[in-house]
């Protein structure tokens, strides 16, 4: 037999390339409570929130400069309620 299996250590991940790993292109869960407060609902967003009359613009902003695509889409929620999907690049007035 040929086969020689790779008994090389690495890291937990470190076996995949970044080249190889597609971008996560799930839309961000966005929950609208009122009309002035806004929050993340996603694993990779938990805790990001914003407030004030521009919420939804300022919560896009801050998602736009902690690195996401600004096509990435955020759905909207309020009181459960689906209500309307936007990009982040639209929302936080970001796309070219």
């Amino acid at each position: 037999m040929d086969y020689k299996p790779d008994s090389a250590p690495v890291a937990e991940g470190a076996d995949v390339s970044s080249q190889e790993r597609m971008p996560d292109d799930r839309p961000i869960r966005v929950i609208l409570f009122g009309g002035q407060f806004v929050s993340t609902d996603d694993s990779e967003t938990v805790g990001m929130s914003a407030s004030g009359p521009d919420a939804l613009a300022t919560l896009a902003m801050r998602l736009f400069q902690s690195g996401f695509d600004p096509q990435r889409s955020l759905v909207m929620y309020k009181g459960g309620q689906y209500i309307g999907r936007t990009t982040i690049g639209k929302a936080a007035g970001v796309n070219e």
